[in-house]
């Protein structure tokens, strides 16, 4: 069985909870079941936790759909 591995991307472009909203719920239809995501608008970070290896192409294509900027991972 394979650990769960999260990793913390940075989106610009929140600006309130309505915006967090949007950006979780198309990554977790993107990434399916299994997925579980935390938005922040306020620090602007999105942190997906998966039960396999992540496909970040998938990540940025869910919050890029939502009409925000994906900024790669948060350093």
């Amino acid at each position: 069985m394979s650990s769960s591995t999260a990793t913390v991307f940075e989106v610009r472009g929140m600006t309130c909870g309505g915006c967090a909203k949007r950006i979780r719920t198309a990554i977790e239809t993107d990434l399916g079941e299994g997925a579980e995501v935390v938005v922040d608008h306020k620090s602007g970070h999105v942190t997906v936790t998966t039960p396999g290896d992540l496909d970040h192409g998938t990540v940025r294509t869910a919050v890029e759909r939502t009409g925000y900027e994906f900024a790669g991972t948060a350093a």
